[in-house]
């Protein structure tokens, strides 16, 4: 219980830190992805700021990181290592894996609500309330069923995305830990830059499947139409538009989170 409420503290503070660092950059791609018209990365922040300035929340990532910790310890006993080894590459995927399953459970409505409310403002040019609000008015009038919508590519996206995000992680902080030492020897040079690399190893795969999540959750129709016309405004491309915002805003925000969870997690273990 004792690690279990160590992950919780942990996860809690370093999500609270990918909130305040990373929202804003977050609706800037939601925002990239919905619009028609095309528009620099410069011109959609001066927007944002004209139209709303900067809100936050924070989503699932105690949960994240928890569901995570919790699946590498059993994996560590399964295959009788000690605490913090590293391990097998298909292993630290499924633990990641696992972990952006059970962070989605809680995530996809505030994800669902949060893209309705950018699109009432972006795409209509209505003054709208908080995600909060939508989710229940949404709620109200179409029932829960309605904010699950696009759940399943949300999930296929971060079983995939979160899988390669801590399998980046965790093979280039074993880079900079000295052989036969746990992670918890990794340099802090090393956690800068398996921050960096984890946030390349999620979008680069699975970037395509959030464009095309975006726009089926804000338009009424199929998935396969979607790709189709994502696909005929730019070629393969366009799948990518907004990935550079996206990437910069993983690397900025992941040097702060990563920062603060290794070096949090590594500390409470030790004092605690």
């Amino acid at each position: 219980m004792k690690n279990i409420g160590i992950d919780l503290f942990v996860g809690i503070v370093s999500s609270c830190v990918n909130t305040m660092v990373g929202y804003p950059m977050d609706f800037i791609k939601t925002r990239m992805q919905l619009q028609q018209t095309k528009q620099s990365t410069m011109q959609s922040i001066i927007k944002i700021i004209q139209m709303e300035g900067i809100k936050a929340f924070v989503f699932a990532g105690s949960i994240y990181f928890t569901t995570y910790e919790q699946i590498r310890r059993q994996f560590e006993k399964y295959d009788n290592l000690p605490r913090n080894s590293y391990l097998p590459l298909y292993q630290t995927f499924l633990a990641g894996s696992t972990a952006g399953i059970c962070s989605d459970l809680f995530a996809i409505p505030f994800e669902y609500t949060k893209i309705q409310s950018q699109k009432q403002e972006i795409l209509k040019g209505q003054k709208v309330r908080g995600p909060l609000f939508i989710l229940f008015e949404t709620i109200r009038k179409q029932g829960i069923k309605q904010i699950y919508k696009g759940s399943l590519l949300q999930i296929i996206r971060d079983f995939v995305g979160c899988g390669s995000f801590f399998l980046a992680h965790s093979e280039t902080l074993h880079f900079f830990t000295p052989e036969g030492k746990s992670r918890n020897e990794a340099s802090q040079t090393g956690i800068f830059v398996a921050s960096i690399a984890a946030g390349f190893g999620y979008w680069v795969i699975s970037y395509p499947l959030d464009i095309i999540k975006t726009r089926y959750q804000v338009d009424n129709q199929n998935v396969l139409n979607i790709g189709k016309q994502i696909y005929l405004q730019g070629g393969i491309l366009q799948f990518y538009k907004g990935f550079k915002i996206t990437v910069l805003r993983s690397v900025f925000v992941n040097i702060f989170q990563l920062y603060t969870y290794e070096n949090l997690r590594r500390a409470c273990h030790k004092y605690a």
